[in-house]
């Protein structure tokens, strides 16, 4: 059972919890229950590896997030960086409250999963999974489920999701929302504007189609353009995958590596640099992002073209999402403004040249799934020309109304 009131180790709004009360949490977890850290242990000092760290917050304490700078303060002490911090929110919990403390708790920490609990039953709840573990805990509550950011983020952690999830990032052919994937990666690659490129990098390919799409608009634009296309990954699958897709384009100057932007593979020794890198969604992945933009930098030739997108963390609908959703991918916590963005490569001696929004906000990206989901997709062609029009007047006005759109893109010229 968890304590009735706070024990003389638990400061006001926290409680101790006992591991054997989530012990199908912890079997679930793979954590053994002795290697996690409660309120009731006393203080310990030395190496903290291999340890976790739990604490309750009592079900009538009115602000959740409130307390995150005192269990910040324990999972400091008491969790190693490889451990895990599971915080249980007795009572009844909205997901707004479990967002804000979410967002509290980054960015040392970056929550990875929930569980529901009650008398009857936990279900464990991630990212595109809800699933019941067939047994109560005699407690309701939520239990929010923690890891060190820079180990979520860590470069062998990038490798695995990037390779178990290579299949649903390359877009379905076919399927109702294939266009509008493909005319996010077409209007990236367009704003490029590759028609005198002699050497394009796709830095952080993918499966490869935002450099894809460069090399098609330089050729639409120059039929005598036929530009070398080199691309790198962390994920070998998405390497492969951006393979197959030049050679399907009949893209047949091709060079695919694997890597980190934070150490490119391109150019090798003897190669020369590219006089256009194209970086598409990748900086948020970033656990160092200013080595990630040297990186970056490091493969753009003098008087070469650099065009840098992202998510846009601030748009209506990101903010939205932070405010309501308990569960975010870790890149929406790690994404950047773009006004961050281009003060770090300004003060890297870069020249801005323009900039554009894409991809509305809110309503649309609701709107496009709920679509897919209910009406088999009837609506995607409307709400694609939506998206193309708004994104069209905002490239003409320049209005720098970045908000309405999830997306950005700019584009800079090298010394």
């Amino acid at each position: 059972m968890t304590s009735a009131a706070p024990t003389n180790a638990a400061p006001s709004g926290l409680v101790a919890v006992r591991t054997k009360v989530l012990g199908s949490v912890f079997e679930d977890l793979k954590i053994a229950p002795d290697r996690v850290r409660t309120l009731e242990d006393p203080p310990t000092a030395g190496n903290a590896e291999g340890r976790s760290a739990l604490v309750g917050v009592e079900a009538s304490a009115p602000n959740v997030a409130a307390l995150a700078s005192r269990i910040l303060q324990f999972a400091e002490r008491e969790a190693g960086s490889d451990g895990t911090l599971c915080v249980f929110c007795l009572g009844e919990r909205r997901d707004a409250e479990i967002a804000l403390l979410r967002n509290a708790l980054w960015p040392a920490w970056h929550v990875v999963a929930l569980y529901e609990t009650s008398n009857r039953q936990i279900t464990r709840v991630a990212i595109g999974e809800r699933r019941d573990l067939g047994r109560g805990c005699g407690q309701r509550g939520r239990v929010v489920v923690a890891r060190r950011s820079a180990a979520v983020l860590a470069p062998d952690a990038t490798v695995l999701k990037f390779d178990k999830n290579a299949a649903g990032w390359n877009g379905n052919p076919g399927t109702p929302g294939y266009a509008h994937f493909r005319w996010m990666r077409q209007y990236v690659g367009t704003f490029a504007d590759a028609s005198r490129a002699r050497r394009i990098l796709d830095f952080g390919c993918g499966a490869g189609w935002v450099g894809i799409e460069a090399v098609l608009a330089a050729r639409a634009t120059n039929t005598s353009a036929d530009p070398e296309l080199a691309a790198f990954d962390p994920s070998s699958e998405m390497v492969k995958l951006a393979e197959e897709n030049a050679r399907a384009s009949k893209i047949t100057r091709f060079v695919g590596r694997t890597g980190f932007g934070e150490a490119p593979p391109f150019p090798a020794a003897g190669e020369e640099r590219f006089d256009l890198v194209i970086s598409s969604g990748v900086i948020s992945f970033s656990g160092d992002q200013a080595r990630w933009i040297d990186g970056l930098l490091s493969t753009l030739a003098p008087g070469g073209t650099l065009v840098i997108g992202d998510i846009h963390r601030e748009s209506a609908g990101m903010q939205r999402r932070r405010a309501e959703k308990p569960l975010l991918p870790v890149r929406e916590m790690n994404a950047r403004t773009r006004e961050e963005v281009r003060a770090l490569l300004e003060k890297r001696g870069l020249v801005f040249e323009a900039w554009c929004g894409y991809q509305l906000s809110r309503p649309v990206p609701e709107l496009m799934h709920w679509q897919e989901k209910k009406l088999g997709g009837v609506l995607s062609g409307a709400l694609l020309g939506w998206n193309r029009r708004a994104t069209a007047r905002e490239a003409r006005s320049g209005s720098q109304s970045p908000n309405r759109f999830d997306s950005w893109v700019m584009r800079f010229r090298a010394p």
